[in-house]
């Protein structure tokens, strides 16, 4: 494999096969690429869209080398949340997404880095509500088997990957590499993804992986790129189902107003998660709508419509968190 061949090649727009991809993405993780030519990939990815093939290959690469995470028994699918950018300009919410749910019986794997590179990471309010992150697979699986909620960081999930999220941290690019870890499928048929893209423009091209993939995920723009809506204006959502996608909600058109939101810190925004998990405050529609969403993708209802009512009332006749 050349390298430098390769470099050009995505340089110049051609693009990648699936095999060329997932050798690629093979060495990538597993540390056999030399920096340079390593930071050389990441911004050439970050430049041009390697096309459909390659995302898929890149993905297959990274399938091969997750641990044995499993989904729980039960009547619902677990519902996976990726954290990996951390957020600046809202509270982190992906939190309160993943109690809101849990509250519901439905299970939720959180996954992310550990730090917020200059902002609020999910992993900083998960620990202000007394949520640490795994150190094992047995705890993960342990986690969602007993407590229907764990978080799993980004080197327990795969040490290249975590690698990778380093160097992009020290290039100050964002990128492939992030769009690749939300798309990791780590629970398999019985889970729903939650996949945020960071700009309405990759909107299409991950659509059209998710597509190909088949099973089931929520596709968004997420709130700065992470994994819940953004509470003052709800982006567009779409549902993928066995390869199918579909729109089930549309932005909003003007910005919400809202004067209940927290502050941004992580302990400000862990306090007001508690209130509204006690029907204290209550929580903006844009994630009343992705819950909904959630509900009904993880199997919880049998139609959105369902799912809709069911949060459209304070306190949800939800078990109380």
């Amino acid at each position: 494999m050349s390298y430098a061949s390769l470099i050009r090649q995505i340089e110049a727009g051609e693009g990648l096969d699936f095999a060329e991809a997932r050798a690629l993405g093979a060495a990538l993780l597993d540390g056999g690429v030399p920096e340079l030519e390593t930071a050389a990939f990441l911004v050439a990815f970050n430049q041009h869209d390697p096309g459909l093939d390659a995302w898929l290959g890149l993905h297959a690469a990274l399938a091969d080398r997750l641990p044995d995470f499993v989904a729980p028994d039960g009547p619902c699918r677990t519902v996976v949340l990726p954290a990996y950018r951390g957020v600046r300009n809202h509270p982190h919410l992906t939190p309160l997404l993943a109690l809101l749910l849990k509250s519901f019986g439905v299970p939720v794997l959180i996954h992310g880095v550990l730090e917020g590179g200059g902002g609020v990471a999910a992993a900083y309010v998960l620990r202000e509500l007394g949520i640490m992150p795994c150190s094992t697979t047995a705890q993960v699986n342990a986690g969602l088997r007993d407590d229907g909620l764990a978080f799993a960081p980004v080197a327990l999930l795969n040490p290249g990957l975590a690698s990778l999220l380093a160097l992009r941290a020290r290039l100050g690019i964002d990128g492939w590499v992030t769009r690749l870890a939300a798309l990791a499928d780590v629970l398999g048929d019985r889970s729903v993804r939650v996949t945020p893209v960071s700009s309405g423009a990759d909107m299409a091209t991950t659509r059209a992986v998710l597509e190909a993939l088949g099973g089931h995920a929520l596709l968004m723009q997420g709130c700065e790129g992470e994994a819940f809506a953004n509470p003052l204006l709800r982006p567009d959502m779409v549902l993928v189902q066995d390869g199918q996608g579909q729109g089930i909600y549309e932005a909003q058109s003007t910005l919400s107003t809202l004067d209940n939101l927290p502050a941004l810190d992580a302990r400000a925004t862990g306090a007001w998660i508690s209130e509204v998990m006690h029907d204290h405050v209550s929580l903006p529609l844009p994630i009343r709508n992705q819950l909904a969403a959630c509900l009904y993708a993880a199997g919880y209802t049998e139609d959105l419509n369902q799912a809709r009512a069911i949060t459209a009332i304070n306190g949800f006749g939800r078990v109380a968190a």
